[in-house]
């Protein structure tokens, strides 16, 4: 079968020898190669047609990779500028709390603070998806002279107190923890009572001040400091504004929403009170440590 195939083409190859042969005896060879052009016209257009779409093909590639490449680079460098900005931001905000702080210190000349990081927050269930902090962790603890029972302050008032204490670390009851009381003072009216967190009004961010006298002279937009009885926390820590004001039948005492001065949403540096000299009222001064039992 393949001798006879190559028969076959041998015979073909020998047949257009011959006519080319004779076409170009005759004269014709010019008109053979333009029939050849013409027969063969199809099939070169179709060759060049075919190397220019590979061409194509392959610069539309290419230019799909250079402008990943570009893509890529510009991704890298808008994530560069995200990371300038908020390194910029975050020493912003830093540089502003050591103002602050520094401005704290200067005001009361009787504490002594030690600044920390909030690095973690155990947070409550809030009324619309807000959630406020119970508990903080922070960057500080014994090393640094940190001791439970020791008041927690921002620069717009108390935080709360030291709980537990790590060597490099230690945790914070808020103002808003069901475990967190107070004496509080009503700084207009001078009316005592206990600032105490109340399952009942968390959910709003509030707190309760309780044992209030039945005829308490306390309103809404009183500012609420801290009394300085019971020898944890000194006299004066602004702690929060009285939200409403409510009679207690069953204790036949007065009771107040308080809502906290210290942002309890978005806290990041704190400070704690390491010691200070114990007033109740301004009117005498005792020398101690911040450090005591839990009010």
């Amino acid at each position: 079968m393949k001798s006879k195939f190559f028969r076959v083409c041998i015979c073909i190859a020998l047949c257009l020898c011959l006519f080319t042969g004779v076409f170009a005896v005759m004269g014709w060879g010019s008109l053979l190669r333009q029939v050849g052009s013409a027969v063969m016209y199809p099939f070169s257009w179709l060759a060049g047609k075919t190397a220019d779409a590979a061409a194509g093909f392959a610069g539309y590639f290419r230019d799909i990779r250079d402008l990943q490449a570009e893509n890529d680079a510009l991704r890298a460098e808008n994530q560069s500028l995200r990371a300038g900005l908020l390194d910029a931001e975050i020493l912003e905000n830093e540089n502003s709390w050591l103002y602050r702080y520094l401005s704290m210190k200067q005001e009361r000349e009787d504490w002594s603070l030690v600044s920390c990081a909030v690095t973690a927050t155990e947070w409550s269930g809030g009324s619309g998806g807000q959630s406020y902090a119970i508990q903080l962790t922070l960057n500080r603890g014994s090393s640094s002279g940190v001791a439970v029972g020791m008041p927690v302050v921002c620069e717009a008032g108390l935080v709360g107190i030291v709980s537990e204490v790590g060597v490099g670390s230690c945790r914070v009851r808020t103002v808003l923890n069901t475990d967190f009381a107070a004496g509080a003072i009503d700084a207009r009216s001078g009316e005592t009572g206990l600032w105490a967190g109340q399952f009942a009004s968390l959910p709003s961010g509030n707190a309760v001040l309780t044992a209030l006298a039945a005829e308490a002279d306390a309103a809404v937009g009183d500012v609420i400091l801290t009394s300085g009885k019971g020898g944890v926390y000194p006299y004066g820590i602004p702690v929060g504004r009285i939200a409403s004001v409510s009679a207690n039948a069953y204790s036949r005492t007065t009771e107040a929403t308080v809502t906290p001065f210290a942002d309890l949403t978005n806290l990041r540096l704190v400070a704690v009170l390491t010691d200070y000299v114990h007033y109740t009222d301004g009117s005498h001064w005792q020398g101690g440590s911040g450090a005591g039992d839990s009010p």
